[in-house]
């Protein structure tokens, strides 16, 4: 019970790996950076911070995103299933602020590609706004390296990973009550000029990546106190002694 423990604290003042890039996956919402479990980059994350500083995150694995041309106009890239009655009264009435962190390879978004200004975001019918004006940064395909500093939109034949933000009241009021309606959110993209781009959200991405997803988990949000390494030192030093008191008395 007290290695179970131990591990736990030691978790919570590690948190992701050391050689992940802080930018991927640090949220631009007030809550910053991502909980373990949510990969260095792949897949759809999305972050919602409830009105009442609640903290809901999921990610919908680069696997189960769309694979081709677009069919339709907008098309669907995901759908995040899972949020339940408890979730969703976890936001507290509604959402102050969301993310949604995207990987893509070839997006043809970036200022100057042929689609540059074309595509924009809709999640849960709401307006996440244009590709092209995400800013975004380009790694290795684990995300455990930086190739290039940050830029805007995700360009031609490079994996980039970037982050859609929103914090205005109507679209996120749109957003909550999608939510709170069906339990899911869509992911949908909308092209001026549709049908002439190859989407392929696991291109580029390592593979022990491609199928990692995690249901909405409910969280601390902005504001809530990590432990410092002193005090998880000190934590674990009155633990180990507990342990020997323990064994002394028992003896």
């Amino acid at each position: 019970m007290i290695r179970k423990f131990i591990a736990t604290v030691m978790l919570i003042g590690v948190g992701f790996s050391a050689h992940a890039t802080p930018f991927t996956v640090t949220s631009p919402t007030s809550a910053g950076a991502l909980p373990a479990g949510v990969t260095e980059i792949g897949g759809l994350v999305l972050d919602l911070v409830g009105t009442n500083g609640t903290r809901v995150v999921s990610q919908l694995a680069a696997s189960s995103l769309f694979v081709g041309f677009a069919a339709a106009n907008p098309f669907t890239i995901g759908t995040q299933t899972g949020f339940t009655a408890a979730v969703v009264a976890a936001l507290g009435g509604g959402i102050a602020e969301a993310s949604v962190r995207m990987t893509l390879f070839d997006g043809d978004t970036a200022p100057g590609n042929f689609d540059d200004g074309d595509n924009t975001l809709s999640v849960g019918g709401a307006n996440f706004g244009n590709f092209n004006v995400v800013t975004t940064q380009r790694t290795n395909n684990t995300g455990t390296m930086e190739i290039a500093s940050a830029g805007l939109g995700f360009g031609n034949n490079i994996l980039s990973t970037g982050f859609f933000y929103s914090n205005n009241a109507a679209e996120l009021a749109t957003l909550y009550n999608t939510i709170a309606g069906t339990g899911e959110v869509s992911f949908d993209l909308f092209d001026v000029d549709p049908f002439d781009n190859f989407f392929d959200f696991t291109l580029g991405v390592d593979g022990g990546l491609v199928n990692v997803g995690q249901g909405p988990t409910v969280g601390p949000g902005p504001g809530t106190p990590v432990p410092a390494p002193s005090t998880i030192a000190l934590l674990l030093m009155g633990l180990a002694g507990l342990a020997i008191s323990r064994k002394v008395a028992k003896a």
